[in-house]
C-alpha cells in the first residue's frame, strides 16, 4: 500500500468514526463527506460521474454484481458473450448463470492472448444482453483493444462490462469513450487497501442487486460502507491519475532490463507469455524450458512471485489463461507469474533476474 493512502485513511480507524449513513449527527456526516469525496476520485480516474461509482468489496464482488444483476434484470435476453482468459471472478458467474439458462459464448484467443474482433462481432445476436472483457490480463498482461470492443457493443446495442483492475496504475480508461456500461476495480491493484473496490454503473443501466438489507448505494448493494477503506481507494485513484504516466515510464524501463538479462543469459530457454501483443508493463509470464515452476519458486525464498492468478495459486491445475492461449499442460506447469510495481526498484529487478538464474541453473544445470 502507498504510505500517502494510508495517511489518507489514517484518521478514519478511530477519530472519525461515525456511522456514515447516519444523518442525524456530525460525526456520521463527516464520514459520509469523505465517502462522498472519495467517490468522486474514483470517477474522475475513469472518468465518469460520481454517483455512477459503487463501493463494493473488491474486483471479484464487483463483476458478481455485474453479470449476475444484468442477467437477473435482463429476463427478455438470455446470452451473454466473454473470453476465454478472463478472471475466475467472471468465468465463475458466468458458469452459474448457464446453470440458470443463460446461453454463454467464450470466445478463444490467439497465441498471444488477443481476441478477434470479427469473431466477438459475428458472436452477437438479438438475444445478446451483455459483453464481458477484461482490459488486461491479471496473469500475462496483455491488454484487449477494449475501445474497439466498446464500438463493435455500441453498434448493436449491448451493454458492455470490463474487468479494469489490474490496468489501472498504467493505463487511462474513459467510460464514456470506450462506451462502458460496467467496470469492474480492486484497491489493492491501486497500490490501495485490500477489501475494498468499485464498480462503475452506468445511468440508466439494468440492474439487479445482490446483496440486499438496506438502501446504501443507492439500493444497489446493501451494507455500511467502511469509511476508512472506501477513503484509501479514493486516495489511491487520485494518486494513480497523477502518478500514470511516470509509473508506465518506470515499469517499461524495469521490464525492459528483466527482457534484456533472461534474453541474455538464458537464450531460448525462457519465452515470455504475450509478448508480441499491447501489453501493460510489469505484469510478466514467463515459461522457462525444462523445470517444474514449483520447484524454481522453492529456489526462491526472497522473493515473491507466482505460478498464476493469486487467486487461484493454491490449486493444483495449470493456468486456464496459458492453456486458452495454446500452451500444453507442462509449459503452463513451467511457467511464473512476476510483477514489477511504483515501488520496485532498478537494483530489486537485477536481483530478482540473479536469483531466478541462479535457481534455474541449479536446476537444470
Amino acid at each position: 500500500m502507498d504510505a500517502r493512502v494510508e495517511a489518507a485513511m489514517a484518521p478514519y480507524w478511530n477519530s472519525v468514526f461515525g456511522n456514515p449513513h447516519s444523518a442525524t449527527h456530525g460525526f456520521g456526516l463527516k464520514a459520509a463527506q469523505a465517502i462522498e469525496e472519495a467517490r468522486a476520485e474514483i470517477a474522475s480516474l475513469l472518468t465518469a460521474k460520481p454517483h455512477e461509482i459503487i463501493f463494493t468489496s473488491g474486483a471479484t464482488d464487483s463483476s458478481n454484481l455485474a453479470l449476475l444483476g444484468t442477467a437477473r434484470a435482463k429476463t427478455g435476453k438470455r446470452h451473454i458473450i466473454s473470453v476465454a482468459t478472463e478472471h475466475e471472478s467472471v468465468l465463475q458467474p458466468l458458469k452459474l448463470l448457464e446453470k440458470e439458462g443463460v446461453d454463454i459464448t467464450l470466445l478463444p484467443v490467439d497465441r498471444d492472448g488477443l481476441v478477434e474482433l470479427a469473431a466477438l462481432e459475428n458472436s452477437i445476436c438479438t438475444d445478446t444482453m451483455l459483453v464481458s472483457v477484461m482490459t488486461a490480463n491479471n496473469e500475462t498482461g496483455v491488454c484487449q483493444d477494449i475501445d474497439a470492443i466498446g464500438k463493435i457493443c455500441a453498434r448493436h446495442g449491448v451493454a458492455f462490462h470490463t474487468d479494469a483492475a489490474q490496468a489501472l496504475t498504467t493505463r487511462k480508461l474513459d467510460t464514456v469513450k470506450t462506451n462502458l456500461t460496467f467496470a469492474s476495480l480492486s484497491g489493492h491493484k491501486l497500490y490501495g487497501p485490500m477489501g475494498i473496490g468499485a464498480l462503475y454503473i452506468r445511468d440508466r443501466s439494468e440492474i439487479t442487486p445482490l446483496i440486499v438489507g438496506g438502501a446504501q448505494e443507492r439500493g444497489l448493494r446493501a451494507g455500511t460502507l467502511p469509511t476508512a477503506l472506501c477513503v484509501g481507494l479514493g486516495a489511491a485513484c487520485r494518486i494513480a491519475g497523477e502518478a500514470r504516466e511516470k509509473d508506465a515510464a518506470h515499469l517499461q524501463r524495469l521490464t525492459a532490463t528483466f527482457h534484456e538479462i533472461l534474453d541474455t543469459e538464458l537464450t531460448g530457454k525462457a519465452s515470455f507469455n504475450g509478448n508480441a501483443a499491447p501489453h501493460i508493463p510489469g505484469c510478466l509470464s514467463v515459461t522457462f524450458a525444462g523445470i517444474d515452476a514449483e520447484d524454481l519458486l522453492h529456489e526462491l525464498p526472497q522473493l515473491a512471485l507466482s505460478t498464476g492468478s493469486a487467486c487461484s495459486s493454491r490449486q493444483a491445475e495449470p493456468s486456464h489463461v496459458l492453456l486458452a492461449m495454446g500452451r500444453s499442460a507442462v509449459e503452463a506447469a513451467a511457467t511464473v507469474r512476476i510483477g514489477f510495481g511504483r515501488s520496485t526498484s532498478m537494483v530489486d529487478v537485477q536481483f530478482a533476474a540473479k536469483q531466478i538464474l541462479r535457481g534455474y541453473w541449479k536446476l537444470n544445470g
